[in-house]
Parts: structure tokens; C-alpha cells; sequence
């Protein structure tokens, strides 16, 4: 094979381009530390790196939303704190009440007294279930953003004596929802970060009681209903005994019986307002005789034939502040006190929920923590250069860069002149 000295100066220019490449590519690896520049330097490397950052910026999201969890059920815990304490005073004020050593005009200016400050407890707790986290988000209202949980409905109150007080709370109503407020903490894992307001701030057990007879009742049609949020289907040809044997299979706090004339009955078991909700167009609840033909939407929208029964906390004690008003010693010492420790329980227990979230959460933080440090440290291995192996590479093809450079100018050097000469 003829070698001529055009192809000699072409492999040699080939040979130098090329070193001065690598030179580059090793220099820029020196200045930005990664060793994969784009994805062609190493496609296997390069997909590795894509699915560490992703990983790296989920972790990222979830401790944020971590973070935000843990805050709004802090102040869930200490919102609910003070009502305890709140409770706690209306209590021994209570057991101050129903003491019957106080007689004539000093019973009648002790259970005024009382009477006042437990008033002013209650729009306290008002206060308190109308709270709203950093972000504005009611506390204790579900979902529900757009107005307060809880409305207080004011009128005249006759007390001792004939005595008629303006503008007392006579009764509260809730205005939110159930609805869970999810925050993710790990892929497809999820919390709720929500306590709703009629379950957490509830005083005594709930019961409605329908007023048609559902003997011959037979359902026309596949339909379904929601009771707490919880969804029970309901097959054409089933009878009032197959829906009451379904909602006490769902798993809820509430069981089903019937009374009297087939007349179906809910009962809560752990204090808390019944959610009831026909879905998809049917007509079970309103058919059986619990929910209102007019009032379809929760909550309140029970069927005015319907009896009803339980107090929220904020019943328990406007009934107690009545009493006191009324001087009805045997209330106040009876059912009140009692429907107080209910309530006290019942605060105590959505409290514990709240600590056992809490505690979840901690455990997530934990999680996360380590697993952004175990990415982290893959992402470094994978995109990251080891400095001395890669200044000793540098030096490597800067000498070799430096030999092609000798030879090349002893190949290339000489000229026609040279030879005439």
C-alpha cells in the first residue's frame, strides 16, 4: 500500500483533533463536576440519572407535604387542646351548679353567674370550631371553604324570674362537610390531614328515626346511597331487612334496626352527626323515610316527619346554660353532667386519632429523610466524577496530545524545498 505524505498529514490532524476532544471533555467534567454531559456520552448512565432526580424531586414534594400535615394537625391538636381545658372549667362550674346547699336569692345569683361565664365559654368554643389553619382553611369544617363550619342561631332566653336575655345563642348549626383533605406522603399512600367538625366536636350519640312504614317496601330499581361517606349499593327487588343488613355490614359507627311499625331507625355508636346522602338519582333514604324530598343535600336534610335526636358540644352546653337559667337542678346534676363527660370523651378521642396521625407522619419524615440520602448518594455516583482518576486522565492525553504533536512536526516539516536543498 503507497502512503503518501497527504494521507500521513490527514491521520495525523485526525489523531490531534481528537485529543484535543477528550481534552475538552475532560475539562469540562473537571469544571461541572458530572461526567455525563448529554445523554450520548452514556445512555445507560444518563436514564439512571433522569429516574434519581425524579425520585430526588418527588421526595422533595412529599417532605413539603409532610411538613404541611404535621402543622395543620398540630393546631388541630391545640385547638382541641383548648376546648378540652374549656370543658373541663364548664365541668367543674357544672358540679359547682348541682349543688344543692345553695338556697333562695343565692342559688338564684350563683346559677346567674354560671349561667354568664358558661355563655361566654360557648361562643368561645364557637370561636375555636370556626378556626382556620395558615393557609385560611377552616379546621373543623371538612372540605368546605367558603363559609364557617358552625353558625350560631340567636334569639331571647327566659331566665329566673321571668328574666328574658336578648341575643343568646340558642343554637348552632353545622355548615360544612365531611370531606377528607388527603395530602400524599409516599406514592399512593395518602392521610387525611381533616377532622371534620360534626364528628370531632359532637357531644352524644346520634339517632334518626323515620315515620313510614317500610313493611312492603321493595326497591324498583339498582340504586345507592351514602351513610358517613361510606357508599352501600342497593339492588332492584331488596327490602327494608336487606338495606338495614347492609348498613350494619358496612363497617360504619352507626347501626340500622327497625321499631315499631317497620319504621327504620339509625343509631350512632361513638358521638357524631349521621351523614345521609341519596346517590346517583335514587331515592332509598327519602323512600324509607330519612332523608327530606326537599333538602337532598346534607347535612341537615333530614325528612321533618323524621324524629331526631342528639346534641352536638355546642347543644351540651347551651342545654346546661338553660338549665341554669331555668333552675332546673335535677337537669344539671343528671343528664348535663352527663352529656359533659360524654362530649369530654369524645373530644379525648378524636384527640388520640389526631396523635396517631401525628405519629404516622413523624414515621414518614424519618422515611423520606433517608431515602433522599440514599438517592442522593446513587445520583452522585452515577453522574459524578472521581477528580483524581479524571486529572490523572487529563495529564494522560495531554502528554500523548504533546507526543502527536512532535511526530507531527517531524512528518510534516519537511518540504520540496527541503529536498532541493
Amino acid at each position: 500500500m503507497r502512503i503518501t505524505g497527504l494521507m500521513q498529514n490527514q491521520s495525523t490532524v485526525r489523531t490531534l483533533n481528537r485529543h484535543q476532544y477528550e481534552m475538552d471533555k475532560i475539562q469540562t467534567q473537571l469544571a461541572t463536576g458530572q461526567k455525563i454531559q448529554t445523554p450520548k456520552d452514556d445512555p445507560a448512565a444518563a436514564t439512571n440519572q433522569m429516574f434519581f432526580r425524579t425520585r430526588i424531586n418527588e421526595l422533595d414534594q412529599f417532605d413539603r407535604n409532610i411538613s404541611d400535615g404535621t402543622a395543620r394537625l398540630n393546631l388541630m391538636d391545640g385547638e382541641l387542646g383548648r376546648i378540652t381545658d374549656i370543658m373541663q372549667r364548664i365541668r367543674v362550674l357544672t358540679v359547682q351548679a348541682s349543688n344543692g346547699t345553695y338556697q333562695g336569692d343565692n342559688a338564684f345569683e350563683l346559677k346567674n353567674a354560671i349561667a354568664s361565664e358558661i355563655d361566654q365559654h360557648l361562643r368561645a368554643l364557637i370561636d375555636i370550631g370556626n378556626g382556620k389553619d395558615a393557609t385560611g382553611l377552616p379546621l373543623f369544617g371538612g372540605y368546605t371553604v367558603e363559609r364557617a363550619p358552625f353558625e350560631p342561631i340567636v334569639s331571647n332566653v327566659k331566665g329566673l324570674k321571668g328574666l328574658e336575655l336578648e341575643n343568646q345563642i340558642v343554637g348552632v348549626e353545622y355548615r360544612g362537610d365531611i370531606g377528607k383533605r388527603l395530602l400524599e406522603v409516599e406514592r399512593s399512600q395518602y392521610i387525611d390531614v381533616n377532622m371534620p367538625g360534626n364528628q370531632a366536636l359532637w357531644g352524644t350519640n346520634f339517632t334518626i328515626t323515620g315515620s313510614v312504614d317500610n313493611s312492603g317496601y321493595i326497591a324498583s330499581s339498582d340504586q345507592a346511597f351514602k351513610i358517613d361517606g361510606v357508599e352501600i349499593r342497593v339492588q332492584a327487588g331488596d327490602t327494608v331487612d336487606d338495606i338495614i343488613d347492609k348498613i350494619n355490614h358496612a363497617g360504619l359507627d352507626v347501626k340500622a334496626s327497625k321499631i315499631g311499625q317497620d319504621f327504620v331507625s339509625l343509631h350512632s355508636t361513638a358521638p357524631h352527626q349521621i351523614w345521609l346522602e341519596d346517590m346517583e338519582g335514587g331515592t332509598v333514604l327519602k323512600d324509607i323515610g330519612l332523608v327530606s324530598a326537599d333538602r337532598t343535600r346534607p347535612p341537615n336534610n333530614y325528612a321533618d316527619t323524621a324524629r331526631v335526636s342528639g346534641l352536638s358540644l355546642f347543644d351540651v352546653v347551651i342545654k346546661l346554660r338553660n338549665d341554669l337559667l331555668a333552675g332546673d337542678q335535677l337537669e344539671i346534676s343528671g343528664r348535663d353532667l352527663g352529656n359533659l363527660d360524654e362530649a369530654m370523651d369524645n373530644v379525648l378521642r378524636h384527640r388520640a386519632q389526631i396523635g396517631a396521625r401525628q405519629n404516622r407522619l413523624e414515621e414518614h419524615t424519618k422515611r423520606v429523610s433517608w431515602d433522599k440520602n440514599y438517592m442522593t448518594e446513587l445520583l452522585a455516583s452515577n453522574e459524578g466524577i472521581d477528580v483524581a482518576e479524571t486529572v490523572m486522565n487529563l495529564k494522560w492525553i495531554e502528554s500523548v496530545h504533546s507526543y502527536a504533536l512532535n511526530v507531527g512536526a517531524r512528518i510534516i516539516k519537511p518540504t520540496l524545498m527541503d529536498f532541493l536543498r
